[in-house]
């Protein structure tokens, strides 16, 4: 099999002067033979880098007797390189099929080669300094296959549905952004012509991994697995990847729903996973704050998802605007957390006795289209833990030492099943809008006394 047609030297001017000498660099150390090309491209398994040598042993050159040995020339290394680093999707598309020496691939080898990037990938990836703050539970073999089944969604055609072509595959290329990001991130890691500590910096740049706090100076243990954590962080908006801050874990706090409430209230958008009682892994992203209130709420920058038994991610429908509800303590109305839905039948629900919840959607939850999440409609909690995304926002003149202001309650703040009433009737508290006012009028009247205090000393 051979590589696509060489365009001439004016291809490789896609390279500076300093990556050209760098990627020269490279080919005096990979090229000499497909042992070493094998060796120098670790952790790529021995029969990937193998048919690679044999890919661009195969592109046309004018240039053959520049060739190594065992077949390989500087140009043909270079072609490979403009293609592999900074070419079209049918470019890639090529070199990804060339990896199984094929320009025709069946679904198990697009299997295969995936879950070889992967490891690639994760090999990089988890070497990156954002992890010390958690413990995900390591990937298992069969979490990767649930991670290439998600990746694989998207590819069609194929001759009389049994082998995809490079046209099918570029086009699923195209079409699949987190692929892209995997094949590019692996391409980068492999064929890069800088140093350890650059390769890392670089891929910093280029895979969203969240930073993780540690908890209490402790790393947190997280339900999470890796390939989770990547999935989930990469389909949040740009300025909600950079940072996941425990807010709450019933491993850390306890089965309280009181506790739940406390530590995830007015925190800005969160994540919240869940795992029932029979191993299924879902949960939502809620876009706004968490606050009690008497009616949902939200905006439709919120959205459900599955991890096991499989990857999903479930946006609004705008069918209803029934994104978020959270109450607490209330005599007269439903106590507990839920998104998407409806009263007693929502998308994802946890009820205040905490322990149990339900996912109800025949055939689908209409706020957010999502199935059942849940192995069961009605379920036993077993783990839950939510995180704040983005770096944690100092408000505008708060103080370091707690305690330094005190703000006015009116009557309505210490009763909210009141205010919550008040709410659910389209009225609100009337004080609210004063109490900045009334703070402003103390500051000042304190002011003013200070000044009367100080006139009688300058007479």
């Amino acid at each position: 099999m051979g590589g696509s047609e060489s365009k001439g030297s004016s291809e490789l001017q896609v390279f500076t002067l300093t990556e050209t000498q760098r990627l020269q660099s490279k080919y005096e150390k990979l090229c000499k033979s497909t042992k070493s090309f094998q060796e120098g491209l670790a952790p790529l398994s021995a029969g990937l880098s193998g048919n690679l040598y044999q890919y661009i042993s195969h592109i046309p050159t004018p240039h053959a007797h520049h060739k190594h040995k065992q077949g390989v020339s500087l140009h043909q290394f270079q072609v490979f390189a403009a293609h592999l680093l900074k070419g079209t999707f049918e470019e890639k598309a090529a070199i990804f099929c060339g990896m199984k020496n094929s320009r025709e691939l069946s679904m198990a080898e697009v299997c295969e080669l995936l879950s070889g990037l992967l490891e690639v990938y994760m090999h990089y990836v988890t070497q990156l300094p954002h992890w010390q703050g958690i413990h995900t539970m390591r990937t298992s073999a069969e979490g990767n296959q649930r991670f290439v089944s998600y990746l694989t969604k998207g590819l069609t055609g194929g001759a009389g549905g049994e082998k995809f072509s490079v046209g099918d595959v570029e086009t699923w290329m195209s079409r699949t952004p987190h692929l892209m990001n995997l094949f590019d991130t692996v391409s980068a890691a492999l064929f890069q012509f800088d140093s350890v500590g650059e390769i890392l910096e670089n891929l910093a740049a280029m895979v969203p991994v969240p930073v993780f706090p540690s908890h209490r100076g402790e790393a947190v243990l997280s339900v999470l697995d890796q390939n989770s954590v990547l999935y989930l962080n990469y389909n949040l908006p740009s300025m909600h990847q950079s940072e996941w801050r425990l807010l709450f874990s019933n491993t850390v706090f306890g089965d309280s729903f009181s506790q739940l409430v406390t530590n995830i209230t007015n925190q800005g958008p969160t994540l919240l996973v869940l795992r029932d009682k029979r191993g299924h892994l879902f949960g939502g992203v809620a876009a706004d704050s968490w606050q009690c209130r008497a009616k949902f709420y939200g905006s439709s920058s919120c959205f459900l998802f599955t991890l096991s038994p499989h990857y999903g991610i479930y946006t609004p429908t705008m069918y209803n605007e029934n994104f978020m509800y959270l109450n607490q303590g209330q005599t007269t109305l439903l106590n507990g957390l839920g998104m998407g839905g409806q009263m007693d039948y929502f998308g994802l629900w946890i009820d205040s006795n905490f322990n149990h919840g339900h996912s109800k959607a025949k055939p689908k939850c209409t706020t957010y289209g999502s199935p059942q999440l849940s192995a069961e409609p009605e379920f036993e909690v077993d783990v839950i833990e939510v995180w704040a995304l983005g770096p944690e926002k100092r408000e505008e003149g708060d103080s370091d030492e707690e305690g330094e202001k005190t703000v006015k309650k009116s009557i309505l703040q210490g009763n909210t099943e009141s205010k919550a009433m008040l709410e659910l009737i389209g009225k609100t508290q009337a004080s609210e809008g004063f109490r900045e006012l009334e703070d402003e009028e103390e500051e000042q009247t304190e002011e003013m006394k200070r000044k009367m205090n100080t006139i009688p000393k300058l007479l």
